[in-house]
């Protein structure tokens, strides 16, 4: 682009100072799109300050509408402090209750003998048995220490293992039951000596065989069982067939079999043999048992073992069996050739040299009736929807009370009326409106500089008002708030609560002025709040989440109708409050667009103006060359005259 040496020379005008001011009235656009683009920043600013609020009101409604709620929770508080503790939900009855706590669960605990570190133990394989769980290891040999480190890291599940070095030269191995009772007394099998040899056990002996006896099914006396799933029970031709060993049922069938009345003690289990030429992935059986005049049916699913199938379950322990139900669901035949009660002696395997503290049962009294537990803690079924814990022996019998906890319960309606007068207060400032806010024409120098910038009304209009004044979503939210915090709910009970104000949360006390009720803004009276939540916490549970139909599902109350009106707007996906600040991103993408291409614009609208005051620059000094030659040629044809 050419370039001015001298502007001005010719025309005796400051070009460039015209070509500037001409740029600078361009631009106005440009500004225009800047101030609105700072505008909508401050308005996804509060938008995002209104998602902040929004969910955290949710949340605090939430934690009030949960099937969890603690709302109407319980606590324990015993007679005498530091003898128990717990926690009751809300199923729990209020009320008191007398307990002794004669004795604590224990766990058990064993100490070896004295042994030289550098000992060679032997290698081989043993076995730690603790109630149902048994640990069978190898050791390759080794000292104390290594026999040590392969407890630690193989057996944690069951016993925790220390070695105490009580001189620089000799150790001692202890180790205490992970769990407590008297089941889980630990017992070692140590076939190798290698315990033995540690100093932790004595002498190792065998444990003595089982002893089995065969029940016999009484075929002839045989029933059908579920035939509605079993069709071929009906088949007259499909009855189990007697086999000189056992029975045969064909597929798709499933009888009962009664047998003689057998108990089932301590360590016993049931075995089914199984005749076939392959394996039977899965035996599916069952058994009647006697609980007074009443027949109860227990089932299990066996899988092939060693043994057989086998049936271990403490659900038959002191079980007075009746009946052997099988049920053969397969394509192809099921013979069984036996059915057999398998009573394993009592084994307590090589005992411990040293035993530092014995296995015991809690044992304790409620209400006078004598009950014993393998553990101290989380003890949940006992009473119904309490949970208790032990700490110590108690003198006698003491009493502890189950009372409604209704710090708990205040502290979620503290939050949830902080919480929503957070998001009103602030919905209210972002949608102000000034009507009384006016322009004068002290605001502009002049009618020209009106003129230059339109939309500066607009914005110092904007600046009057909160910035989001007039929003329909944020107007609807808060209306609609109002109304529901307002609104009466129906409830189950003669003594429940209809409305808020019931348990003392309203906008204002009896008397209060219309101005200030009209803020909407949530007041408590914690006397009130405390009576509600002490005499009747369910109730308001229920006030704020309820299920009418009794189909499992909230479908009414305060926190309900909270949550399904705020719904549109705070959900993720199609959110009100989402798809605004989307579109004022939007918008800002767009003005930036405008700005880029305008501003592209501007330096070509520069370029042609210089370019065409370079013209007129040249014209005119065109002109006043030739405009001087004619005057001066003139001036000569008047002297030659």
């Amino acid at each position: 682009m050419p370039a001015f040496t001298m502007p001005g020379m010719a025309s005796g005008q400051d070009t460039n100072s015209i070509v500037k001011q001409l740029v600078e009235l361009e631009k106005k656009p440009i500004k225009r799109w800047e101030t609105e683009n700072l505008y909508t920043r401050a308005q996804i600013e509060v938008w995002n300050e209104m998602k902040l609020r929004s969910n955290d009101f949710q949340l605090k409604t939430r934690n009030l509408t949960s099937f969890t709620t603690p709302l109407a929770t319980k606590k324990i508080i015993p007679s005498v402090e530091g003898v128990l503790s717990g926690e009751a939900t809300r199923g729990a009855k209020a009320g008191k209750k007398s307990i002794e706590i004669i004795e604590l669960a224990a766990k058990h605990q064993i100490s070896g003998n004295k042994v030289d570190l550098e000992t060679k133990l032997p290698s081989g394989k043993f076995s730690i048995v603790s109630g149902k769980e048994k640990i069978e290891l190898e050791f390759p040999g080794g000292n104390l220490s290594e026999l040590n480190n392969l407890l630690k890291n193989s057996a944690a599940t069951i016993a925790n293992t220390h070695l105490v070095k009580v001189t620089p030269e000799e150790g001692i191995l202890s180790l205490t039951s992970v769990k407590s009772g008297k089941k889980s007394e630990l017992k070692f099998m140590d076939p190798n000596g290698i315990l033995f040899a540690a100093g932790l056990v004595g002498e190792y002996t065998a444990p003595p065989e089982p002893s089995t006896s065969t029940l016999t099914l009484g075929i002839l006396s045989a029933s059908a069982f579920q035939s509605e799933k079993y069709e071929n029970n009906l088949q007259p031709d499909w009855k189990p067939v007697i086999l000189e060993s056992g029975v045969k049922l064909k597929s798709d069938t499933a009888y009962s079999f009664p047998i003689s009345t057998t108990k089932v003690k301590e360590n016993d289990y049931l075995r089914f043999q199984v005749q076939s030429e392959t394996t039977v992935p899965r035996l599916d059986v069952g058994v009647y048992i006697k609980v007074g005049e009443e027949e109860r049916y227990k089932s299990s699913s066996l899988y092939p073992s060693d043994e057989g199938y086998t049936w271990k379950s403490d659900e038959l322990i002191g079980k007075d069996i009746i009946k052997i139900v099988i049920l053969n669901a397969n394509d192809a035949d099921l013979s069984i050739s036996q059915v057999e009660l398998v009573s394993v002696p009592e084994w307590k395997g090589a005992a411990p040299a040293n035993v530092i503290a014995e296995s015991k049962d809690a044992k304790f009294k409620i209400d006078g009736v004598e009950i014993t537990r393998d553990k101290n803690e989380n003890l949940n079924d006992i009473l119904e929807s309490v949970s208790l814990n032990f700490h110590k022996v108690t003198e006698g019998p003491i009493t502890f009370d189950i009372k409604p906890e209704t710090e708990k319960g205040q502290d979620l309606i503290k939050e949830f009326v902080l919480s929503y007068n957070n998001l009103m207060t602030f919905a209210k400032e972002a949608t102000a409106v000034d009507r009384d806010g006016k322009l004068a024409d002290k605001d502009f120098t002049s009618d020209q500089d009106r003129a230059a910038d339109i939309s500066k009304d607009y914005f110092k209009a904007k600046e009057k008002t909160g910035l989001l004044a007039g929003d329909n979503a944020v107007l609807r939210l808060s209306s609609g708030l109002k109304t529901i915090i307002s609104g009466a709910y129906p409830n189950r009970k003669e003594t429940g609560f209809r409305t808020l104000a019931e348990i003392g949360i309203s906008t204002g006390q009896i008397g209060s002025s219309w101005e200030k009720i009209q803020e909407g803004i949530l007041q408590i009276d914690e006397e009130m709040l405390t009576k509600a939540l002490n005499e009747n916490p369910e109730a308001v549970k229920e006030l704020f989440a309820t299920d009418i139909n009794q189909d499992a599902i909230t479908d009414e109350g305060v926190g309900y109708r909270i949550l399904e009106h705020m719904k549109p707007y705070t959900q993720f996906t199609g959110g009100i409050v989402n798809s605004k600040i989307k579109l004022l991103e939007d918008n800002i993408s767009d003005n930036k667009k405008k700005i880029k291409n305008h501003e592209t614009h501007m330096l070509a609208y520069e370029s042609k103006l210089k370019q065409r005051f370079l013209y007129m620059e040249q014209g005119v000094g065109k002109n006043k060359s030739v405009g001087n030659y004619l005057q001066n040629n003139l001036r000569g044809a008047q002297r030659g005259e």
